[in-house]
């Protein structure tokens, strides 16, 4: 299956929310698993997290993933809190910390 990759950019350590909104619903519409690129990512706020709930959890009804790359340490654990990882999103082993 061929992927999406989404890079995310930073407005300061906090991710741009409208940024995130607009690039998982291109990502729905493309009908691909999904790479969401947080290197330049240090914090999210609730409704960041909920569009990558969102997001994920439309990606595993249709059969597809979503899956979180360089994602810091800071942010891991905060995944971690939610009980979202491996439920709604992966993480890849391979992070910057």
């Amino acid at each position: 299956m061929e992927r999406s990759v989404v890079e995310v950019e930073r407005l300061g350590d906090w991710m741009p929310v409208e940024e995130l909104r607009e690039a998982a619903l291109k990502a729905l519409g493309e009908g691909k698993d999904v790479t969401l690129n947080l290197k330049n990512v240090d914090h999210l706020d609730a409704s960041a997290l909920q569009i990558l709930l969102t997001l994920g959890m439309e990606q595993k009804k249709c059969g597809r993933r979503l899956d979180l790359i360089h994602v810091s340490s800071h942010l891991r654990q905060w995944f971690d809190y939610s009980g979202a990882v491996d439920q709604f999103f992966m993480i890849a082993e391979k992070n910057d910390e």
